[in-house]
């Protein structure tokens, strides 16, 4: 592990990703880890972690970013003590915020509610989703998230967020950090990893929250989409065969 972002989710985490790929660096995001660590994540919501984890499950990636790892950047910083942390940041917690609500509004869009009825897929990524969000964010308060159907309380949320700077600022040794805006361009980037700026803009991704729709065109959310529609299929077959059977019944 060669870098550790710490920064949270809407801090432009997708961009990030998509920067350090270009720099060469070998990245897992948040959808890598719930296709291939999603067990260890679970495990470590109930029964804790330790430093050997932490470096069997990373030890094969050059950076993280996004949510779970950004929880536990210092025991990863601990793990891998080569690994520089870049701490991206929003202008303040007030665009951070309403970036979060318009992401979790188009993420509504996604029917999650039915979903996990009738697909296995989709109820383990909602568990993947919420247990591990209650070290960030606490226990049961991820019900917040659902802006669609209640008028959720701000402060909460940008209290997190701020908590979450000051930590970092305060416990990264200072040659390690670097700080940087999610709107920023290449050269503090690449200054602070040593590598030459690329020629190509830098990029700016799931600006408006479309990540809600990208996530469909993933593989484990079409695996997710085909469970559904089995489902459906056999329960609508159900019912039309319970009621052949009602009926000749009478």
């Amino acid at each position: 592990m060669k870098v550790i972002c710490a920064g949270m989710s809407k801090c432009g985490t997708k961009s990030m990703h998509s920067a350090l790929e270009e720099l060469g660096y070998t990245v897992c995001d948040y959808i890598d880890v719930f296709v291939h660590l999603e067990k260890n994540y679970m495990k470590f919501t109930i029964e804790g972690w330790n430093s050997d984890e932490f470096l069997s499950i990373y030890k094969d990636y050059d950076a993280c970013v996004a949510s779970p790892a950004y929880y536990f950047w210092e025991e990863l910083m601990e793990v891998f003590p080569e690994a520089k942390v870049i701490l991206m940041v929003r202008d303040n917690d007030e665009i951070w915020y309403k970036s979060m609500k318009r992401q979790m509004i188009a993420s509504g869009r996604l029917r999650r509610f039915y979903y996990p009825l009738l697909s296995s897929t989709w109820r383990k990524f909602a568990a993947y989703l919420n247990n591990p969000c209650y070290l960030a964010f606490g226990h049961k308060t991820t019900g917040m998230f659902n802006f669609t159907l209640i008028d959720t309380p701000v402060l909460p949320f940008k209290l997190v967020y701020r908590k979450h700077i000051a930590h970092v600022i305060h416990n990264c040794p200072k040659n390690r950090l670097l700080i940087i805006q999610c709107k920023s361009d290449w050269k503090p980037l690449c200054e602070f990893l040593g590598k030459p700026i690329p020629t190509k803009p830098y990029p700016w991704i799931n600006k408006d929250g479309e990540l809600a729709n990208m996530l469909w065109e993933m593989p484990i959310f079409k695996q997710a989409q085909r469970e559904m529609l089995t489902n459906v299929t056999i329960l609508l077959a159900g019912i039309l065969c319970l009621g052949i059977y009602v009926a000749k019944m009478k």
